[in-house]
């Protein structure tokens, strides 16, 4: 299962993810800063703590784009297969039969962006629902109907 190339309505998506995410750790930064060079005279305490906020930062940073890289999709006739992890890799099967119902759902951003997250809910108490983020919303609305209980073939 081979993650398409980005669209770029994607490529959008993660850049905007990742300017408020810059944006957060920079107000973060000063907030913490300006509390230290207040309440301290040492102005080392501050560089370290700028250090740590940075490092953390950056972790951040890639850690968002490398699971968005691991991240993949693909239906078939049986179910939904989803793969996703950077450390530790997951496959996730969601065969029709199980599904419960569906949920569409999209903010602002996505709504700007004609993104959508697919939510599949599922029969079960452990891990009842999966989660399909950032992915184009007619994508996520033929999803949805690939899985609907109408077209698939497992009546009881």
């Amino acid at each position: 299962m081979e993650k398409p190339n980005l669209k770029k309505q994607e490529r959008c998506y993660l850049k905007l993810n990742r300017i408020i995410l810059t944006v957060i750790f920079s107000i973060m930064a000063i907030v913490t800063s300006t509390i230290l060079m207040l309440n301290s005279a040492h102005w080392w305490i501050v560089g370290i703590e700028l250090a740590v906020v940075g490092t953390v930062y950056l972790l951040i940073f890639i850690y968002q784009g490398a699971a968005y890289r691991h991240f993949g999709y693909a239906m078939d006739d049986f179910g939904l297969y989803i793969n996703r992890g950077v450390f530790w890799r997951r496959k996730i099967v969601v065969p029709r039969n199980r599904v419960q119902h569906t949920d569409v759902i999209q903010g602002p951003l996505e709504r700007r962006l004609k993104l959508a997250e697919l939510i599949v809910h599922t029969a079960g108490t452990r891990n009842a629902s999966v989660k399909l983020p950032g992915i184009l919303h007619k994508e996520a609305e033929s999803l949805r109907e690939s899985l609907s209980f109408e077209e698939s073939n497992d009546a009881v």
